[in-house]
């Protein structure tokens, strides 16, 4: 049994329109007079052997006239009709889309602003046609959480869900569909008095809420579309993106493997054109903790265009410090307009010199301690010798150089491998005590090893000194000193002994100089290994036993670019996090108190968080869910120590960039990509809230359409015929 209802209900006051024929008919038959005449007797005799036709006739003519008033009537009052779905009590189920991507502005509000006042309409529309159903409202961030859960529909749901929605913020998070789809789903079938089910999405229906990066379906949303009953459910999808058009701070990233106090660091803020159009140039306002540096310029982009904007800063003082880069020019989407970097800026980077062969007036570290110790370096080394290696935690150290060391033992080789592994550096200076056959065995292992390339024999002659050449201009180790490099290798250094490194061009070692040109023996050669760790080879020892490269400038600019490209990255993950993470710190309720406040640098949001006792450790455990924040940006964690020293610290909390891709997903596509058993169970609706009420009921506004027209050239045509007759 279908039910039925009026989207314009009042206009069906218009229904006494239909005897308006009748009335007609009435008084034309009063008009006529009866008037006795001879030669009307023949006339009376052949219409009364006619009659019945002729009343035939006239009623089918009436009938149609009085049929196209009633459902010229019907059509305006706009009746509507279950989708097929069956009689009984329903379930409404509203599901409304509060993702940062619905924070979108269009025309004078936002695309959740618009979403709400669909589910208000909604409410009104069951309220005057689905009266004893049921109705939910679930928010997409919180499926596990109603807002409102099984009520009987009613005159006072309308006035409930409007004061309800007004309570309901938008998020700015990613949404899950397919998962809140499912827990609506699994949560709907207890509703045993409710014979059917029909989900509502009020939302924005973009692409990429629909569909992965390969055009294929979501998965979790084609599980939970495929697993609604074929006669018991169907999902209703209600509104549209909003323009297409954004552009975005997409990253804002240190570029340098880590940041050292009194030490220029190099930054980067990556801006991408997101829309479907090319845009003009623009700019770039960066803020380092709360102060404006500097506009930067962007150029214009064409569409999905990304480009890394520049800028150096120097720290003076280690700690925790935030960047923060924001778009000048703020469009429909601003929450990506905006992004900030947490870091933990350090006092001095920790060098680990391990000398092979000790000398208390110039051993083999004499060169590199004096390079690396200088102010400008920003570098605390230590120096051991290799016999003393067991003793020494590589975990303190951001980098490892080994100079001369003779061969490192089986386990040692054990402990580098696992430090590079874990993102440490690596650099080996070779020399007359290096053993090359224990090397690649232990460290080269046919290049499964963090040996950038496997060592050889010694070659030279010191009465005939060969030149170097620089050949990687490109490579980060000669970042900004290319020039520089190029020559001091070509003019300065002169080669006398050194060992062969094998290059068969297979191992993806970058060699960065060579002996006598281009073409040459290996001289340095650099690769990564593991989870960003990088090895550094060079082919001279670290004094002037075989080369005049220690007593030359290029050697401390040398030491330094090759500190700075391969000592272990700065981590600062766990601080730059998502709506969906959590800021995690371990505590000591010796030293400070388990209450923690985090405050927003950027806003009113101040929160207390207390820090959990873990059961197998003396440290507690603090945890900052970044979904119970409300603001985007950066956050200061304040901890009170027991001896009242300041202890502060940063993460930030950005917008996901999922949520910038603002393309709709229109029915077409979603008929291409999902299986042709879902098309009858998902339909589409219009952006407008009449035209959603409409669908979502199942308006038959075009088959009035269709009677109406049918029945009026019927009765033109019939009284045309009758006429004449």
């Amino acid at each position: 049994m279908l039910a039925l209802g009026f989207l314009h209900p009042l206009l069906l006051w218009g229904l006494p329109l239909c005897a308006v024929p009748i009335v007609i008919h009435l008084l034309n038959r009063r008009r006529h007079q009866t008037r006795p005449w001879a030669a009307m007797t023949f006339l009376l005799a052949a219409m009364q052997r006619n009659k019945k036709r002729l009343q035939m006739e006239q009623w089918l003519v009436l009938l149609l006239r009085t049929l196209a008033v009633l459902l010229l009537v019907f059509l305006v009052s706009r009746p509507l009709l279950d989708r097929g779905l069956g009689g009984g009590r329903a379930h409404h189920v509203a599901l409304l889309d509060d993702s940062a991507s619905m924070q979108q502005r269009s025309g004078s509000g936002t695309l959740y602003a618009k979403a709400q006042e669909r589910v208000r309409a909604f409410a009104v529309q069951l309220a005057a046609t689905r009266a004893g159903d049921a109705f939910s409202l679930v928010r997409a961030s919180r499926p596990q959480q109603p807002d409102l859960w099984n009520q009987r529909v009613g005159p006072e749901l309308p006035q409930r869900v409007s004061a309800l929605l007004q309570e309901l913020p938008a998020g700015d998070g990613a949404p899950d569909l397919g998962a809140a789809l499912a827990a609506n789903g699994q949560r709907a079938a207890g509703v045993d008095d409710a014979s059917r089910t029909e989900h509502h999405v009020f939302g924005d229906a973009r692409a990429h809420d629909w569909t992965a990066d390969d055009d294929k379906p979501k998965p979790s949303l084609l599980a939970a579309l495929l697993a609604t009953k074929a006669e018991g459910e169907r999902v209703f999808v209600h509104g549209a993106a909003g323009p297409p058009q954004d552009v975005a701070v997409v990253d804002a990233r240190l570029v340098d493997r880590f940041a050292v106090a009194g030490v220029p660091a190099a930054f980067a803020a990556d801006v991408q054109n997101l829309g479907l159009d090319p845009v003009g140039a623009g700019s770039l306002a960066v803020e380092v903790d709360g102060q404006s540096l500097v506009a930067l310029a962007i150029p214009p982009l064409a569409p999905g265009e990304r480009v890394a904007v520049p800028f150096v800063r120097t720290f003076a003082q280690g700690g925790a410090h935030r960047v923060e880069a924001q778009l000048e020019a703020v469009d429909t989407y601003p929450l990506d307009d905006r992004r900030a970097l947490a870091l933990d800026v350090r006092d001095k980077s920790s060098v680990l010199l391990v000398d092979g062969q000790p000398d208390e007036d110039n051993g083999e570290t004499y060169f590199l301690q004096a390079a690396l110790d200088a102010p400008e370096a920003g570098v605390e080394p230590q120096v051991v010798a290799d016999g003393a290696l067991d003793d020494v935690d590589f975990a303190a150290f951001d980098a490892i150089w080994l100079c001369n060391v003779q061969s490192p033992s089986p386990a040692l080789a054990e402990r580098l491998e696992a430090f590079v592994a874990a993102g440490g550096g690596l650099v080996v200076w070779c020399g007359a005590q290096v053993d090359a056959v224990a090397w690649n065995e232990r460290l080269w292992r046919d290049g499964k090893g963090p040996l950038p390339l496997p060592i050889g024999d010694v070659a030279g002659d010191p009465d005939r000194p060969e030149k170097a050449a620089f050949t990687a201009p490109e490579h980060p180790v000669a970042d900004g000193v290319a020039e520089v490099l190029d020559l001091l290798f070509g003019n300065v250094v002169l080669v006398k002994r050194w060992l062969q490194l094998v290059d068969d061009g297979k191992s993806g070692a970058a060699v960065i100089a060579r002996i006598r040109d281009a073409e040459g023996s290996p001289l340095l050669a650099m690769r990564g290994f593991g989870q960003g760790g990088e090895v550094a080879l060079c082919a001279l020892s670290a004094d002037k036993a075989w080369s005049n490269m220690p007593s030359t400038d290029l050697f401390v600019v040398l030491c330094h670019q090759l500190h700075r490209a391969t000592a272990r990255r700065s981590d600062s993950s766990g601080q730059n996090l998502l709506p969906d993470g959590s800021w995690r710190a371990a505590l000591d309720p010796a030293a400070v108190r388990l209450d923690a406040t985090v405050r927003a640098l950027r806003g009113d949001d101040e929160r207390t968080f207390t820090a959990l006792n873990a059961p197998s450790s003396h440290l507690a455990t603090l945890v900052v869910p970044m979904a119970e924040l409300r603001r985007l940006g950066a956050y200061e964690v304040e901890l009170a120590r027991h001896d009242g020293a300041p202890d502060k610290r940063l993460f930030a909390r950005n917008a996901p960039l999922g949520e910038s891709r603002l393309v709709g997903f229109a029915p077409e596509a979603f008929a291409r990509v999902y299986p042709p058993e879902l098309r009858e169970r998902v339909v589409f609706v219009r952006d407008d809230a009449a035209g959603d009420r409409a669908a979502a009921a199942g308006e038959p506004w075009s088959l009035l359409a269709a009677l109406l027209l049918a029945c009026m050239m019927l009765e033109t045509l019939f009284a045309w015929r009758f006429g004449r007759r």
